[in-house]
């Protein structure tokens, strides 16, 4: 086959059925890469991003951890979006008879709650108490100051506990506080991307930094 309209057919019907497997919290959605702006041909369960038929190809959020990428694709990559849930996504690539990419199928999970769900767990059952004191960015080698940014603001989100979309100020401001006792903010437009993440302005950034070391001295 050599365009993603002759696969419709087949992928279509597929996407609506593992849609009704998985549920509502699961977006399948089949992207035609000759389409540019209105890539989306085919989604189920569009409310996960908020998208349709139509659509682009936009960013569905901000990259939180990378996936594994393969020559078929690129998988189990997780995301936040805009307004600060978690997706755990896979990329499947569609391509012609000459080996060239023309589309891709995308999988979408919606994975807050269950987030929740064991960052409560592993609060209460404690199972290994010596794991809240590790750092996991500091045991890890970084091909560059982006990633080791990208994964202390992930490691600030689990210490507090609670998804971004549903932080209250005080989370919020433990978040930023954890951050800046990591140094992260001595890394160049570190404020800006934190910022984006946290659904925060820069400005407010540097208040919940004097609200904390405030605290501290209290």
């Amino acid at each position: 086959m050599n365009s993603v309209n002759e696969m419709l057919p087949i992928l279509t019907p597929l996407i609506q059925g593992l849609a009704k497997h998985f549920g509502e919290g699961c977006e399948f959605v089949l992207h035609d890469y000759t389409k540019d702006a209105s890539s989306i041909v085919a989604i189920a369960n569009g409310q996960v991003t908020g998208r349709a038929v139509g659509n682009g190809e936009r960013r569905i959020g901000l990259r939180i951890m990378p996936g594994k990428e393969e020559e078929d694709g690129r998988y189990n990559y997780v995301t936040q979006t805009q307004d600060g849930r978690f997706l755990r996504s896979s990329t499947i690539h569609l391509r012609d008879d000459s080996g060239k990419v023309m589309g891709a199928l995308c999988v979408n999970f919606d994975i807050t709650e269950l987030i929740s769900s064991r960052n409560f767990l592993d609060r209460f059952i404690k199972m290994n108490p010596a794991s809240f004191q590790q750092d996991p960015a500091d045991a890890v080698f970084f091909d560059n100051v982006e990633d080791l940014l990208v994964a202390m603001i992930a490691d600030s989100i689990n210490y507090v506990g609670v998804p971004v979309a549903h932080m209250t100020r005080e989370h919020k401001i433990e978040g930023i506080n954890y951050l800046n006792r990591r140094g992260a903010f001595k890394i160049k437009n570190a404020a800006s991307v934190v910022a984006k993440y946290y659904d925060i302005s820069r400005y407010t950034i540097y208040n919940y930094i004097n609200d904390g070391e405030s605290k501290e001295l209290s």
